[in-house]
């Protein structure tokens, strides 16, 4: 039983949430404790050292090997055996070049946990493999090393540890390794490929015209780092091989780029926005009351020449709209702008194919807006204090909202008033979501709990374990088996719904995470912190979906995240994956 909050820690967290809201950063003014409490040099020196490893580029926690490194040898063999047996000469040839840098990898961080004589044991025994004279030269090398210290010595080792190996390879023979890693791949292996390595794809008649013209090139004599090091060559020559390394690495990538909508001058005023699945335009809601669109690709918003008569059902009877264009706000930069909100616009969704905006403000109120005139068709009353989130089922019959009144509700856009209410949290609840069935919703609060509800009869069917701080976003997976929540603790949480049980904590956030989504194939998580910071996980790896080896995944066994994203934006107001091509995007004041 979870031990009752006293009055003033209510009093904090609400206080802390809605400054939250507001987009400030580093909020510790309620952290008496931390701040009045003094401590030695020596604790102060540790502090130091210990955020100084922590915090180093490349950096992983190897509880992997530290719990069985047998099970990293076994891994390491497995890959091999599986190599070899592929009929393809060439796609073997390609995969075998990607057991060098595990190998030695692998060695460095069985060192690295402490196990000298595991690490070896599985050096000589493997170390046939490769026979090459400059692998037989480094690996002579790394045989002298025996722990970080000596590898931190030796500045070739030192060189290999920290810099990426790079592996060109086929397309086939890339796709064969991601088809086995999703379904044989242990951990420690995905995390060395993820780390150190950097797998490129071949472009064979670029590769091949390239040869040709640049046969005066000469190369070094060393390649540390699975790159031979070229003399600058023509200028001509120069940007040849500039333009080949960002095809290869657009290739090799296959992660799209965070694509940034930059708000300018909004720093103090923005404070949501929302993208719909159209791609045609985006809205962001400010402080002040308004909300503003603008046009994305091609599309251009332009308020229509002529008026003629609309009728809307709305609110259970149909309306006559035929507003005057001299209504419609169009700012120099292009912006729509949306006046009806007595405060400041919380959250937003478009639904029915874009032609319909629905926000909610402090006013208490949720609004629907026409996308065909830029005015408001709708007013929907119902919750005694702020609305801070909303969301919508798939199909837009039904809208979700959540309140500082510690209530989510139910509506439909045919009736002003909610068709059902859901209450049990006793502090705000900060997000909701449909699951994709559309016969669930979950809300997370800055009660510190995440909570399961029926629709049909508003009953609270799970509240979730793990929770340990303020929620403030969530997202269940597109197959509907999975929720993922974060908040304050700066951690991603997920939950098997089926088990009701923790699968597994996503850390590596420095700051309260206040954006989640799942990608519409499934495969990835992203999560943007308040500061502007994006990280990209595996969805695979985070749910054990594919994985052969069970990751019991403790506070030892972290899981890195794919890709950290800087969005160089003062607050991530929206953060999605582009349905169409997977790739995540956001919405950040400048």
């Amino acid at each position: 039983m979870k031990m009752k909050r006293s009055k003033i820690d209510i009093i904090n967290s609400t206080v802390e949430s809605y400054l939250k809201r507001r987009g400030y950063q580093d909020i510790d003014i309620f952290n008496k404790s931390d701040h009045n409490k003094t401590i030695t040099s020596e604790e102060s020196l540790l502090r130091e050292m210990a955020q100084s490893a922590t915090s180093t580029k490349n950096s992983i926690i190897f509880s992997a090997i530290t719990n069985d490194v047998t099970a990293a040898d076994q891994a390491y063999k497995k890959l091999r055996t599986w190599i070899n047996l592929i009929n393809d000469e060439t796609v073997k040839e390609d995969l075998m070049t990607l057991l060098y840098p595990i190998f030695c990898h692998l060695y460095l961080e069985m060192l690295h946990a402490g196990n000298l004589q595991a690490a070896i044991e599985f050096f000589n025994s493997n170390r046939s493999d490769f026979i090459t004279c400059k692998e037989k030269n480094f690996l002579d090398e790394l045989s002298c090393v025996f722990s970080i210290q000596d590898a931190e010595s030796k500045p070739i080792v030192n060189a290999f540890k920290i810099r990426k190996y790079r592996v060109d390879m086929s397309d086939e023979a890339h796709n064969a390794l991601q088809k086995y890693l999703a379904k044989h791949g242990h951990v420690i292996i995905m995390q060395i490929i993820n780390i150190h390595v950097t797998i490129n794809i071949k472009i064979e008649n670029i590769m091949e015209e390239e040869e040709e013209n640049d046969s005066g090139s000469k190369f070094g004599d060393i390649s540390i780092n699975g790159h031979m090091e070229q003399t600058a060559g023509t200028g001509t020559d120069r940007e040849m091989r500039e333009m080949l390394e960002v095809i290869r690495g657009l290739n090799n990538n296959p992660y799209k780029p965070l694509k940034i909508f930059r708000i300018g001058n909004s720093i103090e005023n923005g404070s949501c926005a929302t993208i719909p699945n159209k791609m045609d335009k985006f809205a962001v809601g400010f402080n002040e009351n308004t909300i503003r669109l603008w046009p994305m690709g091609s599309t251009r918003l332009m308020r229509p020449l002529s008026r003629p008569p609309m009728k809307k059902i709305i609110c259970g009877s149909e309306i006559d709209i035929n507003i005057d264009n001299n209504d419609v706000e169009v700012e120099s930069s292009g912006a729509i702008v949306l006046r009806g909100h007595a405060d400041a616009v919380h959250d937003m969704r478009f639904i029915h194919d874009s032609e319909i905006l629905l926000s909610v403000s402090s006013d208490n109120d949720m609004r629907a807006w026409s996308m065909v005139n830029y005015s408001c068709i709708g007013t929907y009353n119902g919750h005694n204090y702020p609305i801070w989130c909303m969301d919508t089922s798939l199909d837009d019959t039904y809208i979700a909202t959540g309140s500082h009144d510690r209530t989510a509700k139910l509506w439909t856009l045919d009736r002003k008033f909610p068709v059902r209410i859901f209450a049990g949290h006793y502090m705000d609840i900060n997000s909701i979501k449909f699951h994709p069935n559309g016969n669930y919703l979950a809300t997370g609060s800055a009660d510190k709990s995440v909570k399961l509800w029926s629709k049909e009869n508003g009953e609270a069917l799970r509240s979730y374990p793990g929770v340990q701080s303020t929620i403030y976003c969530l997202a269940f997976s597109p197959d509907g088996k999975y929720l993922a929540a974060a908040g304050d603790d700066k951690t991603v949480l997920i939950w098997d719904l089926a088990t009701d049980g923790l699968l597994n904590e996503l850390k590596g956030h420095e700051g309260t995470i206040m954006n989640l989504d799942w990608s519409p194939d499934g495969q990835f998580i992203v999560s943007g912190e308040l500061n502007g910071t994006v990280r990209l996980w595996s969805a695979k790896i985070a749910t054990n979906n594919g994985i052969s080896i069970p990751m019991q995944l403790t506070s030892e066994t972290d899981i890195p995240a794919v890709q950290v994203l800087k969005s160089n934006g003062k607050a991530i107001l929206t953060l999605r994956f582009n349905p169409r091509n997977n790739s995540p995007m956001c919405v950040v004041t400048a």
